[in-house]
């Protein structure tokens, strides 16, 4: 049984592959996230590295096979700061698609991308709309971030989100010597909107722009690069908010491979 022993794909020889895509019910993640800035405190692969960890937890658990992350990202609008690295939209989707039809190719019927970062989303949506209806394959798009949460303590403040308490929580466990616990600050975005729009995220800590968006660049809402004060993140939430992550996403990897997701003519 080749996935007691390992789940990474590069980690394995083409025949060990072979027999991964009959022991893995024909499940891959391919885990995306980003590189761009995340505060004066946070390292710039934040995303990529959470995604990757969580798809990688999960996929040993679950039995199932793991791709090499796809570090890079949509994240123009956070090009204002040094170290954000985006990818064009277009591009992205078709790099993402070479990689899901090259699985589905080989065997790998049940891809899934893995998403950690919210500027990807949308193009992952259109990707996989696309591949079905081109391909007649069904690709599985994951938002890590709404895989599951915990409920914040009390004192964070309602606009945290982005490098805010716990993406700062998870890097403190995962990665605490890149964390620069000395450049913590409480940033709050300073833009205000009508009842038509709000803050990203809002004042009630909803992420929701509202019915009316502004196109912004990150400075042009918070001058240190993120939302929230990572002062109340720790290493022991960050276990936690990872854990529950994990947990969703094993639970849906063992539906599909039990044939639990069902479609009417499918």
């Amino acid at each position: 049984m080749i996935l007691q022993k390992k789940v990474q794909m590069e980690r394995m020889t083409w025949p060990e592959v072979k027999e991964a895509i009959r022991e893995s019910a024909g499940i891959a993640i391919v885990p995306v996230g980003a590189v761009e800035e995340h505060g004066p405190h946070l390292p710039t692969g934040t995303d990529s590295i959470e995604t990757y960890e969580i798809g990688l937890q999960a996929a040993k658990k679950a039995g199932v096979v793991i791709t090499p992350p796809v570090w890079f990202g949509n994240s123009r609008s956070f090009m204002d700061f040094p170290g954000t690295i985006t990818v064009n939209p277009d591009s992205l989707k078709m790099y993402v698609r070479d990689i899901v039809l090259s699985l589905v190719q080989h065997g790998f019927n049940r891809p899934i991308i893995l998403d950690g970062h919210g500027g990807n989303y949308g193009i992952f949506d259109i990707l996989v709309e696309d591949i079905m209806l081109e391909q007649q394959v069904k690709v599985l798009h994951v938002r890590c971030w709404e895989l599951a949460t915990m409920p914040k303590p009390g004192s964070v403040p309602p606009y945290d989100g982005h490098g805010g308490s716990s993406e700062t929580s998870a890097m403190l466990y995962l990665c605490p010597d890149d964390v620069d616990v000395d450049k913590f600050t409480d940033s709050k975005p300073e833009i205000e909107l009508t009842k038509y729009g709000s803050v990203f995220p809002s004042p009630s800590g909803l992420y929701s722009k509202g019915p009316a968006v502004y196109p912004l660049m990150m400075g042009e809402m918070v001058k240190d690069g993120h939302h929230g004060d990572p002062k109340f993140g720790s290493a022991e939430r960050g276990k936690d908010l990872l854990e529950v992550k994990i947990n969703a996403l094993v639970e849906l990897l063992e539906a599909l491979k039990r044939g639990e997701v069902k479609f009417l003519n499918g």
